[in-house]
């Protein structure tokens, strides 16, 4: 009982880990600078240039203003270099003490950039954080582009700190939807500003890990792992995601934050629908999926060793638990497209969704 209830805490991501022991804000920087140099020259060369892209529209009230202005301040302060060591390579080589090939999530096949990753806005680079990024930015329907701030994509907030908390406050949000289970939602609870309201959605349950038999010590067990996940969220979940879209209906209601444990696969998921009912094209959504993996090697070498001990195997198992690969997402994408032909009739025959919906969703999130 102790080693399913052990594997149930890594297929959550391994939520009672603080999130900031993952990484610091330097780890990240160092990876803007091995990205293709015209997705990150104007941050290397003007740190600035993220709030001037951020600044506020000519429309904008007084009072948006305002807050704008302090949210600038604190990101400004977040771009101050953290001087740290280098993260050590726990298998150099991508190869295992046993031989064994590992799986190089930070290969071009599996962290994927394109011209409009913008990682200097998209980033969202907070003081106990790993795994936050806005969803603004990429092209839609009829060339229209979605706006920023408005939707953002998280790991669980759990271990915010007094600064990141004010920086949603100063942000504004208005929702928080959280698709981890009640007893890690509550063992974890988020820290969040007064102005978001809570909405727990589990999108899993512990009959859905299907646990028992599990080795992970065999190759492709974790992989096979993933793949039941990404089924079970895509054919049997939809309506739970739909609940978040229905708030995406009202312009009033943003922005919203929707997160999971390490905000990459159910998150992954629930921004390949909202993306894809925008217009954005699948290549670009597999894009910014596997963004994720900018963060692949800081994770596994905490995250690794400590459920290495848990479970008695050596690390280098659990390799695949903490990154994303681009044939998961398209396990989803695949469903959708074969059995439905595209979201919109996805989520019109698996919720109560219509297409009046989805044309408020792209009223609001995409700029005219």
């Amino acid at each position: 009982m102790k080693k399913v209830t052990t594997i149930a805490i890594i297929a959550g991501a391994v939520a009672a880990v603080p999130a900031y022991f993952l990484v610091r804000r330097l780890l990240q920087k160092k990876q803007l600078a091995q990205t293709p140099s015209v997705l990150n020259a104007n941050l290397k060369a003007n740190p600035q240039a993220i709030l001037t892209q951020s600044s506020p529209a000519k429309n904008q009230s007084a009072t948006e203003l305002v807050d704008q202005n302090k949210l600038q301040t604190i990101i400004s302060a977040d771009l101050n270099p953290i001087k740290t060591d280098q993260a050590k390579k726990t298998y150099p080589g991508l190869i295992a003490p046993n031989g064994r090939t590992l799986y190089n999530f930070k290969d071009e096949n599996n962290l994927i950039f394109c011209e409009e990753t913008q990682l200097g806005k998209r980033l969202i680079q907070l003081e106990n954080s790993i795994n936050i990024r806005d969803i603004g930015g990429y092209t839609g329907i009829d060339g229209r582009k979605i706006k920023w701030r408005k939707v953002i994509r998280s790991e669980e907030l759990a271990h915010l700190s007094d600064k990141d908390v004010a920086y949603f406050a100063a942000l504004r949000l208005k929702h928080v939807f959280d698709f981890r289970n009640k007893s890690k939602s509550e063992r974890q609870a988020d820290r969040l500003p007064k102005t978001a309201e809570y909405h727990l959605l589990p999108i899993f349950s512990s009959a859905d890990m299907e646990l028992d038999h599990k080795d992970f010590t065999k190759p492709g067990a974790v992989d096979e792992f993933m793949r039941h996940i990404y089924k079970i969220q895509t054919e049997d979940r939809a309506q739970r995601f739909a609940e978040v879209l229905k708030y995406l209906t009202e312009p009033s209601e943003f922005p919203i934050l929707y997160h999971c444990t390490n905000g990459k696969d159910r998150t992954g998921f629930m921004t390949y629908l909202i993306l894809s009912l925008l217009g954005v094209k699948e290549d670009v959504i597999l894009s910014d999926y596997t963004l994720t993996n900018l963060t692949f090697d800081e994770s596994f070498n905490l995250l690794g060793n400590i459920m290495s001990e848990e479970l008695g195997i050596e690390n280098y198992h659990l390799w695949e638990f903490y990154g994303v690969k681009p044939a998961w997402l398209k396990i989803s994408m695949d469903y959708v497209n074969n059995n439905f032909g595209n979201v919109e009739s996805y989520l019109m025959e698996k919720t109560d969704l219509r297409e009046k919906d989805f044309k408020k969703i792209r009223d609001n999130l995409l700029a005219k």
